[in-house]
């Protein structure tokens, strides 16, 4: 008989979920930062402020940010090959460098 300890876990689960499921996610985050940068450059220059305009360039480096983790991502999913025999998953690593 085995005796449940707080703490003990000895119980399994294995989700084995989709690592492409988030890649939309990224894409949509893209979508609206850009669509935003677009919207406060047009609305910094109608009224003036070098503060919208500052701000819609903050969110565009976002968005590179965002870009450079998807293709990260997609880069990291690769199976090891001859030339990666450990594969690819640093390539999130060096994009979190990179950003």
């Amino acid at each position: 008989m085995r005796v449940s300890i707080p703490g003990d876990h000895a119980h399994h689960h294995h989700h084995h979920a989709d690592p492409s499921k988030g890649d939309w996610r990224l894409v949509l985050a893209v979508t609206v930062n850009l669509g935003l940068t677009v919207a406060q450059i047009i609305g910094g220059i109608l009224s003036g402020s070098l503060a919208l305009v500052a701000d819609a360039l903050h969110n565009l480096s976002d968005a590179m940010a965002l870009i450079i983790a998807f293709w990260a991502r997609r880069i990291a999913r690769r199976p090891a090959d001859a030339q990666m025999t450990f594969g690819y998953a640093r390539a999130e690593t060096v994009a979190a460098l990179v950003n």
